[in-house]
């Protein structure tokens, strides 16, 4: 009974706030209610909504910038300005909590004063015992039950919303619920996250001009995390850099995440301004790795052909790759989609550097697939949005960086990495076993087939697709002459009452009239429909 007033006290909470953000102005701009055009003030409002609601929220806002498919231009510019800040939690919290995970003796000193505070985490700078400085990371005291409560609420409406909205189906927010759970989970065992820290440490280790905190093993649980401290500040425009040195980073901070994504299939999700720091020394600190995207092989190597086949201006391979990744149905016009492509492919070639944006590229390729009702994996929107926020940090340092150019300048390289991971020993025999297996059963199953096929047991299953139109129309059929004969009963029925009582004779009649005069006027009205 706990849980459920707890729930039902959220609830009230949620309504309450989207009721005084106009959540239903907000649905309509996004055409889930109606149809509004968008504007700046209702993107904000749903900001603001986001921000008021706490964690889970802010976390299915953050996923939601990612899909230029789904909403427009003035919402995704909004949404990526969302803020995860909140009142720092008592300092004599914290440390009992850094006590209980950690123990005594671990630190010489912790600074009461929080480096920073999200609503899941806060920063404090501290020195180990052995003189090093360290920053120490602690899960905020009762997030774990405000965000499971949050989960099962948002779940809940996203069943019920996709079971009676096709808005909200064409949006997949049952899918943007697991993404959220998925994501805020993670971000929630700090163990996780320094094995992210970790493995991608590991991968960008070949750009001297990046780099990651060291996680300070073993002080690591599910609820504290110490990292090495990294004394930097955010990256702006006032960098002082040599413009030799920003234009050499900013070349390694893109061709870093277009390897994470296009060769090792595991990335930093998350490059936003913040988590991007520059160093005394003059490099890039990469942190927060509570959000890491990843790829499945084939997945990741479908990915790699779309970026060089985008950067070479090949649109049937581009297509083509799209196409392996996504969801298509009987509606899905590709053939259209294919002309499209052709005619929109060659504008992001042949242009000032200025000009040229690699997410830019890649939401216009989300959007063109929604259009002709082709449905990309969440992934798909995780890797543009990070490649976006890769390739604008990047111009904070060279304005002029042509990320077109350098993902055909890296094409061999990522070509070469590519052919030396199918052909090590064991990929090689594992994907051979796997293919081989198929062709050698193929002349026993050809033997089989026409057997059957000389004896007449061979049978085809044919299973009827797209049949939604042709059952509407049947029902509609079978209602109206269901209708028809219903009035035809009333009227011969009064007309041989008439002998007996004249009374029920002409109620019969005005029923039958009145029930004749509204079929034709739902005819009318909907001729396809009853």
């Amino acid at each position: 009974m706990g849980a459920r007033l707890q729930r039902l006290r959220r609830a009230l909470e949620v309504t309450r706030v989207a009721r005084g953000r106009k959540l239903l102005r907000i649905l309509g701009e996004l055409s889930v209610v109606g149809e509004r055009p968008a504007t700046r003030e209702g993107a904000q409002a749903l900001r603001t909504t986001l921000e008021q609601l706490g964690t889970t929220y802010v976390k299915l806002g953050q996923l939601l910038s990612s899909r230029s498919d789904l909403l427009p231009d003035v919402y995704i510019q909004e949404l990526t300005k969302l803020v995860d800040e909140v009142p720092p939690t008592p300092f004599a919290e914290i440390e009992e909590i850094i006590h209980r995970e950690l123990g005594d003796g671990v630190f010489a000193r912790v600074d009461p004063e929080p480096l920073a505070t999200a609503s899941i985490a806060q920063i404090h700078a501290a020195l180990t015992r052995d003189g090093r400085d360290v920053v120490v990371k602690v899960r905020r005291p009762g997030i774990e039950e405000q965000v499971a409560l949050d989960l099962d609420l948002l779940r809940s409406t996203a069943r019920v919303a996709e079971r009676r909205s096709a808005a909200a189906r064409i949006l997949q927010v049952d899918t943007l619920a697991d993404e959220v759970e998925s994501h805020i989970r993670a971000e929630l065992d700090f163990r996780e996250e320094a094995g992210n820290a970790e493995l991608i440490s590991s991968i960008i280790e070949d750009y001297e001009g990046l780099t990651v905190p060291g996680v300070v093993r073993p002080h690591v649980t599910e609820t504290v995390l110490v990292l090495e401290r990294i004394s930097g500040e955010k990256l702006t425009t006032e960098h002082g850099l040599p413009p030799d040195r920003a234009r050499d980073l900013a070349t390694q901070l893109f061709r870093a995440y277009v390897h994470q994504v296009a060769s090792a299939g595991v990335y930093h999700a998350d490059p936003h301004r913040g988590n991007v720091l520059l160093t005394e020394d003059g490099r890039l600190a990469l942190v927060d790795f509570g959000l890491l995207g990843r790829l499945d092989d084939d997945t990741r190597t479908t990915i790699s052909q779309l970026l060089l086949a985008v950067a070479q201006n090949r649109a049937d391979d581009a297509a083509a790759a799209i196409l392996k990744l996504s969801l298509t149905t009987l509606e899905s016009d590709e053939a259209g989609f294919v002309a499209e492509l052709r005619r929109k492919l060659p504008r992001y070639h042949w242009r000032p550097l200025s000009q040229i944006r690699a997410g830019e590229a890649l939401a216009d390729l989300q959007r063109l697939a929604l259009t002709y009702r082709i449905r990309l994996p969440p992934s798909f929107a995780l890797v543009g949005k990070t490649l976006s926020q890769a390739d604008s940090i990047a111009r904070t340092l060279d304005p002029e960086l042509d990320p077109v150019g350098l993902l055909d300048q890296d094409a061999l390289g990522v070509m070469l990495r590519e052919a030396e991971r199918r052909l090590e020993p064991n990929a090689l025999l594992s994907y051979l076993f796997t293919q081989l297996d198929p062709l050698l059963r193929l002349p026993r199953r050809i033997v089989q087939a026409a057997d059957r096929l000389e004896t007449g047991t061979l049978k085809v299953g044919i299973v009827p697709t797209d049949l939604h139109g042709l059952e509407q129309i049947l029902r509609s059929t079978a209602n109206r002459l269901g209708a028809a004969l219903i009035i035809v009963g009333l009227l011969v029925a009064s007309a041989l009452m008439a002998r007996v009582d004249h009374t029920f004779s002409i109620v019969g009649f005005l029923i039958s009239a009145a029930l004749g005069l509204y079929w034709l006027w739902k005819i009318v009205r909907t001729p396809g429909e009853l």
